[in-house]
């Protein structure tokens, strides 16, 4: 029958234990005898569910469409969205019902549009003949709970036209045929799910044009940016990357990874394009097209052609020596000069620890989230807190730490954790410690499945053997953790909360709560000394910070640091420091340094043989904080946070980080 056409094309929800069927005689012959409410209720017996919403739904008049359509959109108020506990009618997401079959549909098109013409993707073909047509149209596809939502969403509308079918027609709405009006063969509705086109994230409104005018025309179409990190290298975070970008994919995302390991590119190594020409762009000059490969964008310094001029470029290239501040140019160039369309999620491939690169990151972009990669070992998990804390203080929230290779299975089916009782008690530590949810931290085995997809070009989200069924459930669960989290971050939290980025961190300093994010810093050189300038709601308060005590301050974690001696015991010893790109966590120069795992950063990491510290000067690096130049010759970066706590601010803890 046609309606029995109409539902084949709706595979959401299944079939219910009724089923009706009417021919087209049966239908005129009840349209015929039901002329009138008295008719409709003297009739009862001989009507069929879909007899009656067909009559209510041809004989519509524009004033009853346009109730039945404000109805159902206000219904909309019940159906919430399983991960940011919102309805959908406040959130605003449908977007267009119409009623092809009504009378008055026919002879004009009534149904009310809103959202604007921002669409991008469909999951849908052109609506077949329907009794309703929707338009539901999300920020992003990569939703782990569309099929819950659409499921949600149908059952509504199914309810409120039958409800509204049988108010009309007279009939009893508390008899026994409820459930099969809610049959999706009485009422058939058609859901286009589609996806606006990506706006970078910000945090703070009142810096949207700042943002988007510096992420240039290249950028700015990326929802969000997402670091993949790790504090030291060789614990296999270029092959988390790699297969959370396509696992992301798969999910429904538009995504593109960058490998901006610029020191040692391995983005070529682990996927093989078939098509790895790096194109120009006619968005600008000078700008190149990623590559893209099954449904990924992606760029890395080794996909660059050799005869680019640029150190380590090409896939057979050397070893990449450059300074840093090269570095953080070729980082821009790869990000900024790369016309990356429309995407969801950029995932950044990331140098292990710190220094230009990360430091560049964090000054052109506003990184809406990152994921640690480490392994159970103390030494690792010590490095990965470092890291956290030293994003945290950054204002980029960490989604989820991977500790990889954290087990094994032999043949026998044992399963064995070569860094012992570590590999247990990392997850609680991370937990307790550093208010992780024990849901957002993943373990990953030793396995040779991963090692084989990588040897062959082809990562193993993308290959998907069947006996690496493990392995790909637990990057499956890592992605929808990581697209909630993502969501959540741009449409705000539930009361569950989590991690904040900078915009939310609070210092308390005397009677009054004061946003970090809003600080200002500037220097009295007569006298050696810092003004920091911190704003709440009640007013402004200026500490004087002696420059000294800032010269001494860890740049990123906001806390003193060891002082050694000369040997003859005369002061603070100062070394002059090199540049390198292999630094721990938690240095904070401009070139990255390491430090010891047994006790807190030493001060010759930061410091210069040179005498005299002033004048210096000073400038505003985006939303992270301020450089200072010495006069010994050093550059520092300080975090926001890092000043504030220099000025006595004490960290407001987050009720929900714990």
């Amino acid at each position: 029958s046609s309606s029995s056409s109409s539902s084949s094309s709706l595979s959401i929800v299944q079939p219910r234990r009724y089923f009706f069927t009417t021919s087209d005689n049966t239908q005129s012959s009840n349209n015929k005898n039901n002329n009138n409410t008295n008719n409709n209720m003297n009739n009862n017996e001989e009507q069929t569910p879909r007899s009656v919403i067909t009559q209510y739904l041809s004989n519509l008049s524009p004033r009853e469409e346009a109730n039945l359509e404000d109805r159902i959109l206000d219904s909309f108020h019940n159906v919430l969205d399983p991960i940011l506990n919102k309805d959908i009618h406040t959130l605003g997401w449908v977007t267009s019902v119409a009623f092809p079959s009504s009378s008055s549909s026919s002879s004009s098109s009534s149904s009310r549009t809103s959202g604007g013409s921002n669409t991008s993707t469909s999951t849908d073909e052109e609506p077949p003949s329907s009794d309703v047509v929707l338009t539901l149209r999300l920020p992003t596809l990569l939703h782990p709970s569309i099929a819950t939502l659409k499921e949600g969403i149908l059952h509504t509308v199914r309810r409120e036209v039958s409800l509204a079918a049988r108010e009309k027609a007279g009939l009893d709405l508390n008899n026994d045929d409820e459930d099969a009006y809610g049959d999706d063969d009485v009422v058939t509705v058609h859901l286009s799910v589609r996806a606006k086109t990506p706006i970078p994230f910000v945090r703070n409104v009142e810096e949207e044009d700042d943002v988007l005018e510096g992420l240039g025309p290249g950028l700015a179409n990326v929802g969000h940016f997402l670091a993949v990190y790790s504090c030291k290298g060789g614990v296999g975070k270029s092959t988390i990357a790699a297969n959370l970008a396509y696992e992301l994919a798969r999910m429904g995302g538009r995504i593109g990874i960058v490998d901006v390991d610029v020191y040692g590119p391995s983005l070529p190594v682990l996927i093989k394009p078939d098509d790895p020409a790096v194109r120009r762009s006619p968005l600008g000059v000078g700008m190149v097209k990623p590559i893209e490969h099954e449904g990924v964008k992606m760029l890395s310094l080794g996909f660059v052609s050799p005869t680019s001029g640029v150190p380590g470029s090409g896939d057979m290239g050397g070893a990449a020596v450059m300074r840093g501040p090269m570095a953080g140019k070729v980082v821009t160039q790869l990000l900024k000069g790369t016309d990356w369309g429309k995407l969801d999620v950029l995932v950044l491939d990331m140098p292990p620890g710190t220094g230009d690169v990360q430091l560049t990151l964090c000054q052109d972009l506003q990184l809406s989230g990152a994921v640690s990669v480490t392994t159970p070992s103390k030494l690792a998990i010590t490095d990965a807190q470092k890291g956290i804390e030293m994003f945290t203080a950054m204002g980029v929230p960490t989604l989820a730490v991977v500790e990889n290779m954290a087990f094994f299975e032999c043949e026998g089916g044992g399963k064995h954790y070569p860094f012992g009782n570590a590999s247990k008690a990392s997850a609680e530590y991370l937990k307790e410690e550093l208010g992780l949810k024990t849901s957002n931290i993943f373990q990953f085995p030793i396995s040779s499945h991963t090692n084989d997809a990588n040897e062959i070009g082809s990562p193993l989200c993308l290959s998907r053997p069947e006996e690496a069924a493990d392995e790909l459930s637990t990057f499956g669960r890592l992605s929808a953790v990581v697209a909630s989290e993502l969501l959540l971050l741009q449409y705000g939290r539930s009361d569950e909360g989590g991690n904040e980025g900078m915009h939310n961190l609070t210092v308390a300093l005397g009677d009054a709560t004061f946003n970090v994010a809003d600080l200002q810093l500037a220097v009295e050189n007569d006298e050696d000394i810092f003004a920091v300038r911190l704003f709440c709601d009640s007013g402004a308060l200026e500490v004087r910070v002696e420059g000294k005590k800032l010269r001494h301050w860890h740049p990123q974690l906001g806390e003193e640091m060891e002082r050694e001696e000369n040997d003859d015991g005369g002061g603070d010893v100062f070394v002059e420091t090199t540049s390198g790109s292999g630094g721990g966590c938690g240095s904070g120069h401009d070139h990255s340094h390491s430090h010891s795992h047994s006790h807190a950063p030493s001060l010759k990491d930061f410091t210069s043989k040179k005498e005299g510290l002033f004048p210096c000067k000073i400038e505003k690096k985006g939303r992270y904080g301020y450089s200072v130049e010495w006069a010994d010759g050093a550059t520092i970066i300080y975090s926001m946070f890092s000043l504030a706590k220099a000025a006595g601010g004490i960290p407001i803890q987050s009720a929900n980080s714990k």
